[in-house]
């Protein structure tokens, strides 16, 4: 098997999630000759430091439920943008379109690593 080229460094701005998502993917995965992955990739891990943000802020939050425009009861903001981010994420993750065969993760192993990525540094 022929050796993986050097992992490049993440992109300006990325927070811990994110670099550690780049990391772990350009571990697994050759996107040197994909600009189009490495686009997707880069917003996928932009995404996941959003999400850890959001989750960051639902986490400390002591009512998960805040007064709407008529003082009733209703989600918190946070937690929907949460739900939303989340779905972003997992949709930019399939569009890599990482193959799927011997030589690489199982769809299964796949998910554990983006579960790992999603749960890294979680405090």
């Amino acid at each position: 098997m022929a050796d993986k080229p050097e992992i490049p460094r993440a992109p300006t701005g990325l927070l811990a999630r994110g670099k550690h998502l780049w990391r772990e993917l350009h571990a697994v995965y050759d996107f040197s000759e994909a600009p189009e992955k490495q686009a997707i990739l880069e917003e996928a891990c932009r995404t996941a430091d959003v999400v850890k943000r959001l989750q960051a802020i639902v986490d400390g939050a002591d009512n998960l439920r805040v007064k709407g425009s008529q003082q009733q009861p209703v989600a918190m903001p946070e937690l929907l943008e949460l739900r939303q981010y989340r779905a972003l994420l997992v949709q930019l993750l399939k569009a890599l379109g990482c193959p799927d065969d011997d030589d690489t993760l199982s769809r299964s192993e796949l998910g554990k690593l983006g579960a790992t990525a999603r749960w890294a540094n979680r405090g």
